[in-house]
């Protein structure tokens, strides 16, 4: 269980017509004992023994996640994403140019006219790039950007008990990291994709089933874990929070069992 502990000093008077030692207050008699310092546990409340801290905070952090990632369209985050990409595959030689903004008079792909999506992944405005190589139109839609990850991150940032400076600084940092990170990872799959189709003669479809698809749960795992650790480093402990939501969680389940149990069992 994930707890914070407390301690308090105590002085402890001592002497030889005493076998144990015994508690006073805060000013012994001189000459008779010596302070030494005693750890207790701490009687704050656990956190994740408050219902309504829990639930609340939780119902906060989903609101806030929802709020961050639908309302901004963010394309004012994937075109810079779009041509950072196009500049590093530029730069690894493979043959690349980037699509401005969808022509409204062009064949546009079903899945981004925003039927499909409904809280738009992908406008009129979504930039692209078209890769010869595979003969394929790689759009940067909204999820693209990282910020389901990120809004949550964010969210636990504002919620999580800390300075608001520090949850401003780590939100800034965090946000700056995503970007470089999640740019590098696109960067990589659009890689990967040239080269399985170039180099093994799969299909673009199926290559990108693996190079995206796949990889990016895996990359996705260890990036949330390592962006959770840059902001820990910032201090601000999303952790600890996450902690006391599991811990709460797994804590009501445990009482509801009991409770259960001795309906059933009870005689």
């Amino acid at each position: 269980m994930a707890y914070r502990k407390g301690y308090s000093k105590c002085n402890v008077m001592t002497s030889s017509s005493e076998s144990n030692n015994e508690f006073v207050g805060n000013q012994p008699e001189e000459g008779k004992g010596h302070l030494i310092e005693e750890i207790t546990p701490s009687t704050k409340l656990k956190r994740f023994h408050n219902d309504k801290l829990m639930v609340s905070s939780l119902l906060i952090a989903t609101l806030i996640t929802f709020l961050i990632y639908t309302v901004p369209d963010w394309v004012f985050l994937e075109i810079p994403t779009r041509n950072i990409i196009h500049e590093i595959l530029t730069f690894l030689n493979i043959e690349n140019s980037p699509i401005p903004t969808l022509d409204p008079t062009s064949v546009i792909p079903d899945f981004l006219k925003g039927g499909e999506f409904p809280f738009l992944e992908a406008t009129s405005q979504t930039p692209g790039i078209h890769i010869p190589s595979t003969n394929g139109d790689y759009w940067i839609v909204k999820a693209c950007t990282g910020m389901q990850a990120g809004g949550l991150l964010i969210a636990i940032i504002m919620i999580a008990e800390a300075t608001w400076k520090a949850k401003i600084q780590a939100s800034a940092v965090f946000f700056f990291a995503l970007f470089i990170g999640n740019t590098l990872r696109i960067t990589f799959h659009l890689w990967c994709v040239s080269f399985l189709v170039t180099q093994f003669g799969m299909d673009s479809e199926t290559a990108f089933y693996w190079a995206h698809d796949v990889s990016s749960k895996i990359i996705g795992f260890f990036g949330t874990i390592l962006f959770a650790l840059i902001i820990e480093r910032m201090g601000v402990p999303i952790i600890d929070q996450f902690a006391d939501w599991l811990d709460w969680i797994w804590w009501r389940l445990d009482k509801g069992v009991a409770f259960i149990s001795g309906l059933i069992w009870s005689e």
